[in-house]
């Protein structure tokens, strides 16, 4: 294993629960488990089942649960070991019905699929932004023609990354003024950040630029969502206070789920969601 995918193992490898618990932490978070959902939901057709998926960098097996319970035939794939433990005891404690779904669970990298033969899967998903930590310049190509070489002819991917443009919001939105300054400042020198420490850095794409990265690699994209919809680094705690308002709530997620492919809102998305057929 190189340094960087090493790098990469040990981020994610120290803290299973947190990566878990993160769909459901917070508002951003939220609405990206939202947006994805609803673009799995409404793209793979339920509640026929599309075949075998796989999971690529699926880490404790959140979306591999979620389509398990709808009668899919998962496999999930990690690089973290302490994930995929985590993912065993997580779709054990959902039942028998989830876990005879999961097909199997691989430890390994979405950047080397030889494991699995050439059109194996009838759906293939990369979320969670994890091919933002591929920042070399040849990965994310290599890592997508993989993934592109695992699906049927006329599968769907489902691939996020992380939004550049974004990231400018972001970085007002978290972090506190002493650090605004000189990630702004780094983020205008490159579009990798990297903020040291135990985390995994990450690329940031334009999206003008990932729809390219996807074309190149024999994909045609099909829809592009900003994974926040709206809701992208508005305040937190008034969107959780929205989430709370049973009026209003179920009108501005229908909003949300309705614009979350428009191109203004794509733009400014903290990740981006690309939905690309082979």
């Amino acid at each position: 294993m190189d340094d960087q995918l090493g790098r990469i193992r040990r981020a994610y490898d120290q803290d299973p629960e947190r990566e878990w618990a993160r769909l459901e932490t917070g508002a951003q978070n939220r609405l990206e488990y939202l947006v994805t959902a609803s673009a799995l939901e409404r793209h793979l057709r339920p509640p026929d089942p599309v075949g075998r998926i796989l999971d690529a960098g699926g880490g404790p097996g959140r979306y591999t649960i979620w389509l398990a319970s709808r009668g899919h035939r998962v496999t999930l794939l990690d690089l973290s070991p302490n994930l995929l433990s985590l993912a065993r005891d997580r779709i054990a404690a959902a039942g028998a019905d989830v876990a005879r779904q999961v097909e199997s669970i691989v430890e390994g990298s979405f950047t080397d699929l030889s494991v699995f033969p050439d059109a194996s899967f009838d759906a293939v998903l990369c979320l969670g932004g994890a091919l933002s930590h591929l920042i070399e310049p040849d990965q994310p190509r290599r890592a997508i023609a993989e993934l592109r070489r695992v699906a049927r002819p006329g599968a769907l991917l489902f691939i996020s990354a992380l939004n550049y443009i974004g990231a400018f919001r972001a970085v007002v939105q978290w972090w506190r003024d002493d650090q605004t300054i000189r990630l702004f400042r780094r983020l205008r020198e490159s579009q990798v950040l990297d903020i040291g420490g135990d985390a995994a850095p990450a690329y940031f794409f334009r999206p003008e630029e990932f729809v390219a990265l996807l074309a190149e690699t024999g994909l045609v994209v099909e829809r592009l969502y900003g994974a926040e919809g709206i809701g992208a680094h508005l305040q937190e705690e008034r969107l959780l206070a929205l989430m709370e308002d049973r009026e209003v709530w179920p009108l501005w997620r229908e909003t949300l789920l309705a614009t979350a492919d428009h191109p203004s809102v794509v733009g400014v998305a903290r990740s981006l969601l690309a939905v690309a057929r082979r």
